[in-house]
Protein backbone atom coordinates (compact mmCIF):
# COMPACT_ATOMS: atom_id res chain seq x y z
CA UNK A 1 0.00 0.00 0.00
CA UNK A 2 1.34 3.93 -0.91
CA UNK A 3 0.90 6.46 1.69
CA UNK A 4 0.86 9.99 0.69
CA UNK A 5 3.00 12.13 2.99
CA UNK A 6 -0.22 13.43 4.42
CA UNK A 7 -1.33 10.21 5.07
CA UNK A 8 1.89 9.33 6.87
CA UNK A 9 2.10 12.53 8.58
CA UNK A 10 -1.39 11.80 10.21
CA UNK A 11 -0.34 8.69 11.25
CA UNK A 12 2.44 9.66 13.14
CA UNK A 13 0.15 12.22 14.73
CA UNK A 14 -2.24 9.58 15.88
CA UNK A 15 0.55 7.39 16.80
CA UNK A 16 1.82 10.52 19.29
CA UNK A 17 -1.04 11.29 20.60
CA UNK A 18 -1.53 7.97 21.65
CA UNK A 19 1.75 7.83 23.53
CA UNK A 20 0.98 10.86 25.30
CA UNK A 21 -2.53 9.48 26.37
CA UNK A 22 -0.87 6.00 28.42
CA UNK A 23 1.42 8.90 29.90
CA UNK A 24 0.04 9.32 33.91
CA UNK A 25 -3.09 11.67 33.64
CA UNK A 26 -1.87 14.52 35.77
CA UNK A 27 -5.17 15.83 38.02
CA UNK A 28 -4.81 19.40 37.34
CA UNK A 29 -7.33 20.22 39.89
CA UNK A 30 -6.07 22.97 41.92
CA UNK A 31 -3.66 21.74 45.32
CA UNK A 32 -6.18 21.76 48.35
CA UNK A 33 -6.32 24.96 50.29
CA UNK A 34 -8.64 26.74 52.94
CA UNK A 35 -9.17 29.87 50.55
CA UNK A 36 -10.62 30.77 47.35
CA UNK A 37 -12.26 27.21 46.83
CA UNK A 38 -15.54 29.33 46.94
CA UNK A 39 -19.03 27.34 45.52
CA UNK A 40 -18.42 26.56 41.99
CA UNK A 41 -22.39 29.03 41.44
CA UNK A 42 -20.25 31.73 42.84
CA UNK A 43 -20.80 34.60 40.27
CA UNK A 44 -18.73 37.89 39.44
CA UNK A 45 -19.98 41.13 37.49
CA UNK A 46 -17.18 40.90 35.20
CA UNK A 47 -17.01 40.54 30.85
CA UNK A 48 -13.85 38.31 31.48
CA UNK A 49 -13.81 34.46 32.26
CA UNK A 50 -11.86 32.93 34.99
CA UNK A 51 -9.25 30.79 33.07
CA UNK A 52 -7.27 34.14 32.16
CA UNK A 53 -5.72 33.78 35.28
CA UNK A 54 -5.01 30.18 35.04
CA UNK A 55 -0.78 29.30 33.80
CA UNK A 56 -0.65 30.05 29.94
CA UNK A 57 2.80 27.91 28.40
CA UNK A 58 3.74 28.52 24.45
CA UNK A 59 6.62 28.13 22.42
CA UNK A 60 8.04 30.67 19.84
CA UNK A 61 7.99 28.52 16.94
CA UNK A 62 6.13 24.60 17.56
CA UNK A 63 4.55 22.21 15.69
CA UNK A 64 1.83 20.17 16.46
CA UNK A 65 3.65 17.38 17.61
CA UNK A 66 5.75 20.09 19.67
CA UNK A 67 2.78 22.07 21.49
CA UNK A 68 0.94 18.50 22.38
CA UNK A 69 4.31 17.51 23.98
CA UNK A 70 4.94 21.30 25.56
CA UNK A 71 1.41 20.84 27.78
CA UNK A 72 1.83 16.85 28.21
CA UNK A 73 5.03 17.69 29.75
CA UNK A 74 4.07 20.36 31.81
CA UNK A 75 1.18 18.01 33.43
CA UNK A 76 3.83 14.65 33.91
CA UNK A 77 5.46 17.54 35.86
CA UNK A 78 2.48 18.34 38.40
CA UNK A 79 2.23 21.74 36.69
CA UNK A 80 -1.18 22.82 35.73
CA UNK A 81 -1.78 24.19 32.60
CA UNK A 82 -4.56 26.96 31.84
CA UNK A 83 -3.60 27.90 28.20
CA UNK A 84 -1.47 27.68 25.28
CA UNK A 85 -0.69 29.93 22.70
CA UNK A 86 0.19 28.60 19.22
CA UNK A 87 2.26 31.34 18.01
CA UNK A 88 3.57 32.00 14.77
CA UNK A 89 4.19 30.47 12.37
CA UNK A 90 1.35 28.17 11.85
CA UNK A 91 0.03 29.39 8.43
CA UNK A 92 0.90 28.76 4.96
CA UNK A 93 1.49 32.93 4.99
CA UNK A 94 0.85 35.72 6.92
CA UNK A 95 -1.99 35.97 7.04
CA UNK A 96 -4.21 33.05 5.07
CA UNK A 97 -5.51 32.24 8.02
CA UNK A 98 -4.96 28.63 6.63
CA UNK A 99 -2.97 26.06 8.89
CA UNK A 100 0.37 25.11 7.52
CA UNK A 101 -0.12 21.15 7.12
CA UNK A 102 3.58 20.39 7.17
CA UNK A 103 3.63 21.67 10.78
CA UNK A 104 -0.04 21.09 12.06
CA UNK A 105 -0.91 18.36 10.12
CA UNK A 106 -4.68 17.81 11.85
CA UNK A 107 -5.06 21.36 13.37
CA UNK A 108 -8.38 20.45 14.84
CA UNK A 109 -7.33 17.30 16.41
CA UNK A 110 -4.77 19.27 18.53
CA UNK A 111 -7.45 21.78 19.95
CA UNK A 112 -9.75 19.19 20.21
CA UNK A 113 -7.07 17.29 22.60
CA UNK A 114 -6.17 20.52 24.26
CA UNK A 115 -10.08 21.14 25.04
CA UNK A 116 -9.91 17.93 26.77
CA UNK A 117 -7.44 18.70 29.28
CA UNK A 118 -9.50 22.06 29.90
CA UNK A 119 -6.43 23.46 28.45
CA UNK A 120 -7.53 27.15 26.54
CA UNK A 121 -6.32 27.85 23.13
CA UNK A 122 -4.93 31.03 21.62
CA UNK A 123 -3.95 31.54 17.83
CA UNK A 124 -1.32 34.49 16.81
CA UNK A 125 -2.50 36.92 14.32
CA UNK A 126 -1.78 40.49 12.91
CA UNK A 127 -3.50 43.55 10.38
CA UNK A 128 -1.29 41.88 7.81
CA UNK A 129 -1.61 40.49 4.58
CA UNK A 130 1.66 40.14 2.95
CA UNK A 131 2.92 40.51 -0.93
CA UNK A 132 2.39 37.64 -2.97
CA UNK A 133 -0.11 35.83 -0.69
CA UNK A 134 -2.53 34.86 -3.22
CA UNK A 135 -5.37 34.72 -4.32
CA UNK A 136 -6.16 37.24 -1.35
CA UNK A 137 -3.38 39.96 -1.67
CA UNK A 138 -4.59 40.58 -5.18
CA UNK A 139 -8.36 40.27 -4.78
CA UNK A 140 -7.63 42.78 -1.67
CA UNK A 141 -5.64 45.02 -3.30
CA UNK A 142 -8.56 45.37 -6.38
CA UNK A 143 -10.79 46.13 -4.08
CA UNK A 144 -9.12 48.97 -1.94
CA UNK A 145 -9.28 47.24 0.99
CA UNK A 146 -5.43 48.13 1.88
CA UNK A 147 -4.40 51.50 3.60
CA UNK A 148 -2.48 52.99 1.32
CA UNK A 149 0.12 56.27 1.51
CA UNK A 150 -1.24 59.12 0.22
CA UNK A 151 -4.63 60.59 -1.71
CA UNK A 152 -4.73 59.18 -5.32
CA UNK A 153 -2.06 56.13 -4.82
CA UNK A 154 -3.99 53.17 -6.87
CA UNK A 155 -1.28 50.78 -5.34
CA UNK A 156 -1.67 49.35 -1.61
CA UNK A 157 0.94 50.87 0.99
CA UNK A 158 3.92 48.39 0.97
CA UNK A 159 6.34 48.08 3.98
CA UNK A 160 8.58 45.75 5.94
CA UNK A 161 7.65 44.65 8.84
CA UNK A 162 8.99 41.60 10.77
CA UNK A 163 7.73 38.68 8.87
CA UNK A 164 8.10 40.26 5.40
CA UNK A 165 6.74 42.86 3.42
CA UNK A 166 3.06 43.55 3.08
CA UNK A 167 0.06 46.20 3.93
CA UNK A 168 -2.36 46.87 6.42
CA UNK A 169 -6.15 45.96 5.93
CA UNK A 170 -8.35 49.20 6.06
CA UNK A 171 -10.43 47.98 9.22
CA UNK A 172 -12.59 51.33 8.72
CA UNK A 173 -13.96 49.81 5.50
CA UNK A 174 -16.62 47.86 6.10
CA UNK A 175 -16.18 45.53 2.77
CA UNK A 176 -13.03 44.89 3.83
CA UNK A 177 -13.73 44.05 7.68
CA UNK A 178 -16.27 41.35 5.92
CA UNK A 179 -13.94 39.87 4.07
CA UNK A 180 -11.53 39.53 6.55
CA UNK A 181 -14.02 37.97 9.35
CA UNK A 182 -14.49 35.36 6.33
CA UNK A 183 -10.82 34.28 6.36
CA UNK A 184 -11.38 34.49 10.65
CA UNK A 185 -14.32 31.90 10.16
CA UNK A 186 -11.52 29.34 8.73
CA UNK A 187 -9.85 29.10 12.40
CA UNK A 188 -12.97 30.56 15.06
CA UNK A 189 -15.17 27.27 13.42
CA UNK A 190 -12.53 25.46 14.95
CA UNK A 191 -13.66 26.54 18.81
CA UNK A 192 -10.59 28.63 19.43
CA UNK A 193 -10.87 30.31 22.87
CA UNK A 194 -8.82 33.98 21.58
CA UNK A 195 -6.16 35.75 19.77
CA UNK A 196 -2.88 36.71 20.30
CA UNK A 197 -3.41 40.00 18.04
CA UNK A 198 0.43 41.17 17.86
CA UNK A 199 1.27 44.20 17.33
CA UNK A 200 2.05 45.55 13.60
CA UNK A 201 -0.62 48.54 13.60
CA UNK A 202 2.31 50.24 15.50
CA UNK A 203 5.09 49.12 12.20
CA UNK A 204 2.20 50.05 9.51
CA UNK A 205 2.25 54.04 10.83
CA UNK A 206 5.75 53.87 11.42
CA UNK A 207 6.16 53.05 7.27
CA UNK A 208 3.59 56.26 7.04
CA UNK A 209 1.06 54.12 5.46
CA UNK A 210 -1.93 55.77 7.43
CA UNK A 211 -4.66 56.87 4.28
CA UNK A 212 -7.83 55.27 3.86
CA UNK A 213 -9.20 54.87 0.54
CA UNK A 214 -12.50 54.43 2.42
CA UNK A 215 -12.74 57.35 4.86
CA UNK A 216 -11.26 59.55 2.17
CA UNK A 217 -8.62 60.68 4.78
CA UNK A 218 -5.46 59.83 6.73
CA UNK A 219 -6.37 58.03 10.35
CA UNK A 220 -5.13 58.05 13.51
CA UNK A 221 -3.10 55.91 14.82
CA UNK A 222 -4.78 55.02 18.33
CA UNK A 223 -8.02 55.36 15.93
CA UNK A 224 -6.71 52.35 13.42
CA UNK A 225 -5.36 49.96 16.17
CA UNK A 226 -8.59 50.39 18.20
CA UNK A 227 -10.24 49.27 14.97
CA UNK A 228 -8.40 46.39 14.46
CA UNK A 229 -8.21 45.13 18.07
CA UNK A 230 -12.04 45.67 18.67
CA UNK A 231 -12.92 43.68 15.52
CA UNK A 232 -11.33 40.65 17.01
CA UNK A 233 -12.53 40.75 19.86
CA UNK A 234 -16.36 42.23 18.78
CA UNK A 235 -16.21 39.12 16.07
CA UNK A 236 -14.53 36.32 18.28
CA UNK A 237 -17.52 36.80 20.83
CA UNK A 238 -19.99 36.95 18.42
CA UNK A 239 -19.12 33.58 16.57
CA UNK A 240 -18.21 32.19 19.74
CA UNK A 241 -19.57 33.61 23.29
CA UNK A 242 -18.51 36.32 26.36
CA UNK A 243 -16.22 33.53 27.30
CA UNK A 244 -13.38 34.10 24.78
CA UNK A 245 -10.56 36.13 24.92
CA UNK A 246 -7.56 38.29 23.32
CA UNK A 247 -4.50 38.82 24.30
CA UNK A 248 -3.24 42.04 23.07
CA UNK A 249 -0.22 44.33 23.98
CA UNK A 250 -1.45 47.27 27.02
CA UNK A 251 1.69 49.70 26.88
CA UNK A 252 4.58 48.87 24.90
CA UNK A 253 6.90 52.09 25.44
CA UNK A 254 10.52 49.65 23.67
CA UNK A 255 12.39 50.87 26.04
CA UNK A 256 11.84 54.79 26.26
CA UNK A 257 10.09 54.77 29.69
CA UNK A 258 6.67 56.55 29.25
CA UNK A 259 2.92 55.72 29.01
CA UNK A 260 0.37 57.08 27.85
CA UNK A 261 -1.90 57.07 24.30
CA UNK A 262 1.16 57.20 22.72
CA UNK A 263 2.80 53.73 23.55
CA UNK A 264 -0.26 52.22 24.00
CA UNK A 265 -2.02 49.50 21.80
CA UNK A 266 -5.23 47.75 23.06
CA UNK A 267 -8.66 49.42 23.74
CA UNK A 268 -8.47 49.81 27.84
CA UNK A 269 -11.87 48.48 28.06
CA UNK A 270 -11.47 45.11 25.85
CA UNK A 271 -7.78 44.13 26.82
CA UNK A 272 -8.51 41.86 30.20
CA UNK A 273 -5.77 39.34 29.35
CA UNK A 274 -2.50 41.77 27.58
CA UNK A 275 1.04 40.76 27.70
CA UNK A 276 4.03 43.48 27.41
CA UNK A 277 6.66 42.17 25.36
CA UNK A 278 9.27 41.41 23.75
CA UNK A 279 12.38 41.63 26.05
CA UNK A 280 15.74 40.44 26.41
CA UNK A 281 16.15 37.49 28.87
CA UNK A 282 17.99 39.47 31.30
CA UNK A 283 17.39 41.60 34.47
CA UNK A 284 17.71 44.77 31.68
CA UNK A 285 14.67 42.81 29.82
CA UNK A 286 12.77 42.09 33.31
CA UNK A 287 13.22 45.76 34.54
CA UNK A 288 12.04 46.81 30.81
CA UNK A 289 8.91 44.85 31.14
CA UNK A 290 8.77 46.34 34.46
CA UNK A 291 8.39 49.69 32.85
CA UNK A 292 5.42 48.46 30.90
CA UNK A 293 3.95 47.27 33.31
CA UNK A 294 4.35 50.46 35.49
CA UNK A 295 2.48 52.22 32.72
CA UNK A 296 0.29 49.62 32.00
CA UNK A 297 -1.40 50.21 35.09
CA UNK A 298 -0.86 54.06 35.18
CA UNK A 299 -3.19 53.91 32.22
CA UNK A 300 -5.68 51.66 33.84
CA UNK A 301 -5.39 48.38 31.76
CA UNK A 302 -6.90 45.98 34.23
CA UNK A 303 -4.51 42.74 34.11
CA UNK A 304 -1.17 41.96 31.87
CA UNK A 305 1.52 39.63 31.88
CA UNK A 306 4.81 39.34 30.91
CA UNK A 307 6.91 36.84 29.09
CA UNK A 308 8.78 34.93 31.97
CA UNK A 309 12.19 34.77 31.38
CA UNK A 310 11.99 37.28 28.25
CA UNK A 311 11.19 36.40 24.97
CA UNK A 312 14.54 37.32 22.63
CA UNK A 313 15.91 33.95 21.48
CA UNK A 314 19.63 33.09 21.84
CA UNK A 315 21.19 29.75 20.72
CA UNK A 316 23.45 29.34 23.39
CA UNK A 317 21.41 28.14 25.69
CA UNK A 318 22.22 28.02 29.05
CA UNK A 319 23.92 31.09 28.67
CA UNK A 320 21.34 33.40 26.87
CA UNK A 321 18.96 32.98 29.89
CA UNK A 322 20.18 32.14 33.39
CA UNK A 323 18.39 30.52 35.97
CA UNK A 324 18.53 33.32 38.09
CA UNK A 325 17.19 35.33 35.83
CA UNK A 326 14.27 32.81 34.98
CA UNK A 327 13.30 32.08 38.28
CA UNK A 328 13.13 36.05 39.60
CA UNK A 329 11.29 36.17 36.39
CA UNK A 330 8.93 32.93 37.28
CA UNK A 331 8.10 34.37 40.55
CA UNK A 332 7.21 37.90 38.71
CA UNK A 333 5.11 36.02 36.84
CA UNK A 334 3.09 34.19 39.87
CA UNK A 335 2.35 37.30 41.08
CA UNK A 336 1.11 39.16 38.00
CA UNK A 337 -2.62 39.24 37.00
CA UNK A 338 -1.36 37.47 33.98
CA UNK A 339 0.89 34.76 34.43
CA UNK A 340 2.25 33.08 30.78
CA UNK A 341 5.62 31.65 30.29
CA UNK A 342 7.00 31.81 26.46
CA UNK A 343 9.53 32.83 23.77
CA UNK A 344 12.66 32.08 21.93
CA UNK A 345 14.88 29.80 23.57
CA UNK A 346 14.65 27.61 26.29
CA UNK A 347 11.67 28.37 28.69
CA UNK A 348 10.49 24.59 30.32
CA UNK A 349 11.97 24.80 34.19
CA UNK A 350 12.39 21.17 33.44
CA UNK A 351 15.52 21.90 31.93
CA UNK A 352 17.37 24.01 34.17
CA UNK A 353 17.57 21.93 37.03
CA UNK A 354 15.40 20.24 39.79
CA UNK A 355 15.51 23.25 42.07
CA UNK A 356 14.28 25.48 39.49
CA UNK A 357 11.86 22.89 38.33
CA UNK A 358 10.29 22.62 42.01
CA UNK A 359 10.16 26.58 42.37
CA UNK A 360 8.03 27.01 39.11
CA UNK A 361 5.65 24.20 39.86
CA UNK A 362 5.41 24.84 43.54
CA UNK A 363 4.26 29.11 42.54
CA UNK A 364 1.57 27.31 39.48
CA UNK A 365 0.11 25.30 42.66
CA UNK A 366 -0.01 28.17 44.54
CA UNK A 367 -1.30 30.64 42.14
CA UNK A 368 -3.95 27.71 40.52
CA UNK A 369 -5.03 26.76 44.11
CA UNK A 370 -4.88 29.87 46.35
CA UNK A 371 -5.16 32.96 44.54
CA UNK A 372 -7.37 32.33 41.26
CA UNK A 373 -10.62 33.49 43.28
CA UNK A 374 -8.53 36.02 44.86
CA UNK A 375 -7.92 37.35 41.55
CA UNK A 376 -11.15 37.51 40.79
CA UNK A 377 -12.30 39.65 43.27
CA UNK A 378 -9.75 42.30 43.01
CA UNK A 379 -10.44 42.27 39.15
CA UNK A 380 -14.29 42.64 40.03
CA UNK A 381 -13.41 45.76 42.33
CA UNK A 382 -10.73 46.41 39.67
CA UNK A 383 -12.61 46.68 36.83
CA UNK A 384 -15.93 48.81 38.53
CA UNK A 385 -13.72 51.57 39.60
CA UNK A 386 -11.97 51.76 36.21
CA UNK A 387 -8.41 50.88 37.20
CA UNK A 388 -6.30 48.09 37.29
CA UNK A 389 -5.29 45.34 39.13
CA UNK A 390 -1.62 46.50 39.99
CA UNK A 391 -0.51 49.37 42.08
CA UNK A 392 2.63 50.39 42.09
CA UNK A 393 3.80 52.09 45.47
CA UNK A 394 7.68 53.13 43.99
CA UNK A 395 8.88 53.51 40.56
CA UNK A 396 12.50 53.25 41.13
CA UNK A 397 12.02 49.32 42.95
CA UNK A 398 8.84 48.79 40.89
CA UNK A 399 7.36 47.95 43.82
CA UNK A 400 3.45 47.00 43.73
CA UNK A 401 0.28 45.80 45.52
CA UNK A 402 -1.70 43.14 43.62
CA UNK A 403 -4.83 43.69 44.76
CA UNK A 404 -5.54 44.84 47.87
CA UNK A 405 -3.58 42.12 50.23
CA UNK A 406 -0.33 40.97 48.24
CA UNK A 407 2.62 43.54 48.01
CA UNK A 408 5.34 42.31 45.57
CA UNK A 409 8.93 43.63 45.74
CA UNK A 410 11.08 41.78 42.89
CA UNK A 411 14.47 41.59 42.19
CA UNK A 412 15.96 43.86 39.87
CA UNK A 413 19.20 42.68 39.72
CA UNK A 414 21.34 39.65 40.45
CA UNK A 415 22.07 38.50 44.19
CA UNK A 416 19.28 37.97 47.34
CA UNK A 417 20.02 40.98 49.14
CA UNK A 418 17.44 43.76 49.07
CA UNK A 419 15.76 46.97 50.34
CA UNK A 420 11.76 46.80 51.12
CA UNK A 421 9.98 49.32 51.41
CA UNK A 422 6.38 48.83 52.60
CA UNK A 423 3.30 50.39 51.80
CA UNK A 424 1.57 52.47 54.87
CA UNK A 425 -1.29 51.93 56.87
CA UNK A 426 -0.83 48.38 57.19
CA UNK A 427 1.60 45.74 59.18
CA UNK A 428 2.72 43.15 56.06
CA UNK A 429 3.21 39.34 56.84
CA UNK A 430 6.12 37.30 54.61
CA UNK A 431 4.46 35.01 52.95
CA UNK A 432 7.55 32.20 53.70
CA UNK A 433 7.24 32.98 57.25
CA UNK A 434 4.33 34.19 58.79
CA UNK A 435 6.32 35.03 61.59
CA UNK A 436 8.05 38.01 59.82
CA UNK A 437 5.86 40.81 60.04
CA UNK A 438 6.75 44.25 58.91
CA UNK A 439 5.92 47.67 59.39
CA UNK A 440 3.77 49.71 56.88
CA UNK A 441 6.21 53.08 55.63
CA UNK A 442 9.75 51.11 57.05
CA UNK A 443 12.35 49.98 54.91
CA UNK A 444 14.06 47.03 55.70
CA UNK A 445 16.95 45.45 54.10
CA UNK A 446 16.08 41.54 53.42
CA UNK A 447 17.94 38.44 52.17
CA UNK A 448 16.06 36.20 49.95
CA UNK A 449 17.02 32.93 48.56
CA UNK A 450 16.23 31.84 45.34
CA UNK A 451 13.76 29.52 46.48
CA UNK A 452 11.73 32.61 48.06
CA UNK A 453 10.49 36.36 46.89
CA UNK A 454 9.74 39.31 48.53
CA UNK A 455 6.03 38.89 48.76
CA UNK A 456 4.18 40.11 51.86
CA UNK A 457 -0.13 39.80 52.98
CA UNK A 458 -1.63 42.28 54.62
CA UNK A 459 -2.26 41.56 58.02
CA UNK A 460 -5.91 40.76 58.44
CA UNK A 461 -6.70 39.30 54.93
CA UNK A 462 -7.97 35.77 54.76
CA UNK A 463 -5.00 34.75 52.62
CA UNK A 464 -3.00 35.01 56.13
CA UNK A 465 -4.29 31.64 57.46
CA UNK A 466 -5.45 30.64 53.90
CA UNK A 467 -1.88 30.07 52.25
CA UNK A 468 0.15 27.38 54.15
CA UNK A 469 3.14 27.93 51.32
CA UNK A 470 5.28 25.55 53.05
CA UNK A 471 3.20 22.75 52.64
CA UNK A 472 2.85 23.18 48.95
Amino acid sequence: MIFSKKYFSLLILFFFIAQSCKKEDKNQQPVKTTYCETPAEKQWNVPFPKWIFYHWVWEDESTQQSAIALVNDYLANDIPVGAIIIDSPWETDYNTFNWDLNLYPDAQAMIDFFHSKDVRVFIWITNMMNVGVEPYYSEAASNNYFLTRAPGDTIPGVFRWWKGDGSAIDFFNPDAVQWWKELMDKVLDMNIDGWKVDGADYNTFLANVRYSPYMNDYVQRIDYSHAYYRLFHDYTREKLGNDRVNTVRPIDNYGLDIGGEVASFAPVDINWAGWVGDQDATFSGLRAALSNMYHSAQFAYLAFGSDIGGYREDKTFPNSRSKEVFIRWTQLGAFSPIMENGGGGEHRPWMFDEQTLNIYRNLVKLRHGCLINYLMDEAEKAWNENRSMMTFISKAKYSYLLGSDIFVSPFLEEGVDISVTFPTGHQWIYLYDKSKIYEGGTTVDLTIPYDEFPVFLREGSSLVDAIDFTNN
